[in-house]
């Protein structure tokens, strides 16, 4: 594999882990805490494979592709998130659940949310809210 390759799957490991990470707020916002939690959980495992297992081994063989978030000095474009899965950026900003606001946060497959947590980073994890 050269850096070409290297670089587009550096990308597609991006985006996968954006996707988990949206997936995780998606069930946050839709379904019972219990579910969510669990869900959470597996994801969490799932992201720490594809971390170890994956992104890992191919910074360490590529390390100008580490990204920045890690201490390295690739900054990962961030069309490469795109398009998102649910998307994030129109989450409630407050604590007070305004059904108004709720009408205007709006997944790409049209799903409309519930959530009180607040995040404007569509790659943030669920939990960081």
């Amino acid at each position: 594999m050269e850096l070409k390759e290297a670089t587009e799957l550096a990308h597609l490991l991006a985006r996968i882990g954006g996707y988990l990470n949206q997936s995780v707020t998606f069930v946050q916002d839709c379904d019972e805490e219990a579910r969510y939690l669990e869900y959470r959980n597996l994801i969490g495992r799932l992201m720490g494979d594809l971390f170890t297992e994956g992104m890992q081994p191919l910074y360490q063989r590529f390390p100008e592709l580490l990204p920045d978030y890690l201490g390295g000095p690739y900054k990962i474009p961030k069309d490469v998130y795109l398009p998102p899965f649910y998307d994030v950026t129109n989450r409630i900003q407050t604590d007070e659940y305004n059904e108004e606001e709720a009408e205007q946060a709006v997944a790409s497959d049209g799903h409309k949310p519930t959530s009180r947590a607040s995040s404007t980073d569509p790659t943030a994890p669920a939990d960081a809210h």
